[in-house]
This record gives C-alpha cells, structure tokens and sequence, in this order.
C-alpha cells in the first residue's frame, strides 16, 4: 500500500507574498483510490469551493454532482481519486488545504499502470514502464 501527502495553497492573489501560486484548480482526478483533503490556515478566506464532478467511467462522469460551499478550517473531505473535482476560485484571503492520497497495489493497481488508467491508455506501450512510480 503506498500514501502521499502535500499542502496545496490557494489565493486571491496568487503573486503575493506568500508564495501561493494559484487561484483555483480544474476539474481533475486523483491517483489514489482515496483522497483526504483537509482544509487548514486562515478562518479569512472566501470562495475555494471544492465542487464534484461525478465518478470517471460512470454517466455521471463531468456532472457537477456536489459543492462544499467554503470549506472549513480544520474538517477534513474523504472522497474517491476517481471523483472528478476542482477548487473554485479563492476570492479574498488564502485557502490552504493538507491533501493525502492513498491507494493499494491489490486489485487494478497490480497489474495497471495508474498513469495508463488515469489518461485512458489502452494500448501495451506504458510511457512508466514495468515498475509503476
């Protein structure tokens, strides 16, 4: 089994002091069977709305499907990697969020490439080759 942390930040003013890079984040899947993303930092932020898309390879897949209006500071999301979502742009203030992947390399993992299933690769010449990350 295999985890992977990182603090994404998000801002309304992305060239700031604070080193904060983007506003907002397309709709995008995960590699991880289940994400946690735990919104931290400062009680002052407005918009960053985490919106959800449906599951990939469902008919729901590009449907806006849910929203958490404003997350707040400290409560933590747990949602499938295969959810499409996307963070909505932060108005004022700054939005941080502790984001953890986590997958098995039992089942689809042990004999797919996450790279391949994520961009829909069907054919037999994986660009990661043999050993997957």
């Amino acid at each position: 089994d295999w985890r992977q942390g990182y603090v994404a930040g998000y801002s309304a003013d992305p060239a700031g002091s604070k080193g904060v890079t983007r506003h907002r984040l397309v709709s995008h899947t995960d590699d991880s069977e289940v994400t946690m993303n735990c919104c931290l930092g400062e009680e002052t932020f407005e918009g960053g709305n985490v919106e959800f898309f449906g599951l990939r390879g469902t008919s729901e897949e590009g449907q806006l499907v849910g929203k958490v209006h404003r997350p707040n500071v400290g409560t933590a999301l747990l949602h499938s990697g295969r959810h499409l979502h996307a963070v909505s742009d932060v108005s004022s203030g700054d939005r941080y969020a502790l984001i953890v992947w986590s997958r098995s390399w039992g089942r689809l993992r042990s004999n797919t490439c996450p790279c391949c299933w994520l961009n829909r690769r069907q054919d037999s010449t994986c660009i990661c080759g043999k050993r997957w990350n």
